[in-house]
């Protein structure tokens, strides 16, 4: 779960400066943007000595001058986040770039601007809200925004399905993003007590773990005992395979569709030069019923159907319960 945009962000972005990105870079500007990757990642990893080997690799492919050859910004950035993905098999390792042509083309100056302007663009990660037959609400959630701007949104949109007997969850396709608004959402599904859904633990030694519990946090009614089916595919990942991995942990959803991403671990941002920015991975949750996560593994569906099938299966799974 990460304070991130999903790799559906990163490509759009990297498109952009694709087609019309004409800066090109030195090599004392490329030096500047790659040397300090290597001791980003040795200090703030969340596995250390997983870091360190990490860091290792990728200094070998610094000290092979293979990026100096590399001309383009947006071609830079995809062959550090091609070569970091594969060194450290972690999908919150990457490398970022706001480019001069994203700047115009959105009207924005800095990456939280970029950001806002995109949330405000996809109604806050809510593009579809339905009631189904069999009074079947669905919600067609594309990334877990900033809570404190999405909040009205998610609100209102569990207002509209709160009357329905079933809810179907689709997060194909989302890979991620804040912690907040898929809280709220799992709040519906819990009572009483507060309970403890995982613990965060973090690279800095120093920093205490994070405990993260249900809260009495909703506008509206509890849905405890109606079915929640949940849509998962290979592209669900981060923070939206926290959401799905930890209701089927608790045993309130079933999950419907492919194997998720795998990508557990908590990421920050660490500025570089040039408008660059390195996702690194700092903390791991671990699940409070599984001891566990779903890093490298991914969240397991209970019903294993193709991705564009599992709409339709949840509605049969549905309309056979009845």
């Amino acid at each position: 779960m990460t304070k991130t945009n999903t790799m559906r962000n990163i490509i759009l972005l990297l498109i952009i400066s694709f087609q019309g990105y004409s800066q090109s870079l030195t090599e004392q500007q490329i030096d500047s943007i790659i040397s300090p990757i290597p001791d980003l990642i040795s200090n703030n990893y969340v596995d250390k000595e997983k870091g360190k080997k990490i860091a290792f690799q990728f200094l070998t492919n610094i000290n092979s001058r293979k990026y100096h050859q590399i001309k383009h910004p947006d071609t830079l950035a995809l062959a550090l986040t091609k070569d970091l993905k594969k060194i450290s098999s972690d999908g919150h390792m990457y490398v970022t770039l706001l480019t001069k042509n994203a700047k115009k083309a959105t009207g924005t100056t800095d990456w939280e601007t970029e950001e806002k302007a995109l949330e405000i663009k996809l109604n806050y990660g809510f593009t579809e809200i339905q009631i189904l037959d069999n009074n079947t609400g669905y919600l067609k959630i594309i990334e877990f925004m900033h809570p404190k701007r999405s909040m009205q949104t998610a609100v209102a949109a569990m207002k509209i399905v709160e009357n329905t007997d079933n809810l179907i969850i689709d997060i194909r396709d989302n890979g991620g993003g804040y912690p907040g608004i898929l809280e709220y959402i799992m709040n519906h599904y819990f009572e009483g007590p507060p309970t403890l859904l995982s613990t965060t633990y973090f690279s800095d030694p120093k920093m205490t773990p994070y405990t993260n519990y249900t809260s009495d946090l909703i506008y509206g009614k509890l849905r405890i005992g109606k079915p929640l089916y949940i849509l998962i595919n290979g592209n669900t990942g981060s923070a939206s395979e926290y959401f799905a991995y930890t209701l089927q942990a608790f045993g309130k959803a079933i999950l419907v569709g492919e194997k998720s991403a795998g990508s557990a671990h908590n990421n920050e941002y660490f500025s570089l030069t040039d408008d660059f920015r390195i996702s690194i991975s700092t903390a791991m949750p671990i699940n409070e019923k599984t001891k566990t996560n779903w890093e490298q593994k991914g969240v397991i569906p209970d019903v294993h159907v193709i991705s564009e099938n599992a709409k339709k299966k949840a509605l049969e799974i549905i309309l056979n319960e009845k």
